[in-house]
């Protein structure tokens, strides 16, 4: 939640101020918020601000300017740590509410294993799936039964070394495996049919999913590109039509 409070708050701890300043800054809103129809600017109450533009705005408004010059430049510091706090708070919700999906999704394909044998696969283009918006960014829903019955049709194997084998899952008696979106669901936006498909959804150990994630880029090559491979054709099918360094562009973070 973002008000004069928190933001107080958070300069305590990220800004290494003493408290008098902090006090001076978090007030410094409120009082902004109160002039900036002075200023010939929209009257909102920035601790109500969802996008950091308008701070911009204000800085290099010249009414503004001329009331800071007098204030020995008290508020424009203020805006820039306002600034600052606002692209922190929205990028830690957002997170949470990635990791939260996230652990739905995981808890699902844990404890409710498919049965291979009654999922009918079909490689086709999909509608884009639903999604939720976290301060204006899309987070785009999965649906875990079609991860789990695209691990089921792997037959619980890890699709870049089926030797792959770290230990049994006590849920279904079967090689432990986790699903993995290929092309990233946080790529949805680029695409006009859904990524959430069986043919977009590889099974691999959980080393090689780690490994995706967490290391080197140079580590991760050789298994995207046995996936890709493997994938392709079918991913074409679902309407997915990409280069194998279009993949590996989703990765170089």
């Amino acid at each position: 939640m973002i008000n004069k409070d928190t933001f107080a708050s958070w300069l305590e701890t990220y800004a290494n101020l003493k408290p008098y300043s902090i006090g001076r800054y978090s007030n410094a809103i409120d009082t902004i918020s109160s002039e900036l129809g002075g200023y010939g600017l929209q009257r909102i109450n920035l601790f109500n601000l969802t996008d950091t533009a308008f701070i911009d705005t204000i800085l290099n408004n010249s009414k503004f300017k001329k009331k800071n010059d007098k204030g020995n430049r008290m508020y424009s510091t203020a805006l820039k740590h306002f600034k600052k706090f606002i692209e922190y708070s929205y990028d830690s919700e957002l997170q949470a509410e990635l990791f939260k999906e996230e652990q739905k999704f995981e808890k699902y394909l844990t404890e409710n294993p498919a049965d291979a044998r009654r999922a009918i696969i079909e490689d086709k283009p999909k509608d884009k799936p639903k999604h939720s918006s976290v301060n204006n960014q899309k987070v785009w829903s999965r649906n875990p039964k079609i991860a789990s019955e695209a691990v089921a049709d792997a037959n619980y194997l890890c699709e870049f070394d089926n030797q792959h084998n770290h230990f049994i899952s006590k849920f279904n008696g079967k090689n432990y495996v986790e699903a993995h979106h290929l092309i990233p669901m946080q790529y949805q936006e680029q695409f006009d049919c859904s990524l959430d498909i069986h043919a977009n959804i590889v099974s691999i150990c959980l080393v090689c999913h780690k490994k995706i994630h967490f290391g080197l880029f140079e580590d991760k090559k050789e298994i995207l590109t046995e996936l890709f491979n493997r994938r392709r054709e079918r991913l074409i099918k679902g309407g997915i039509n990409i280069t194998l360094d279009e993949l590996f562009s989703y990765y170089q973070d």
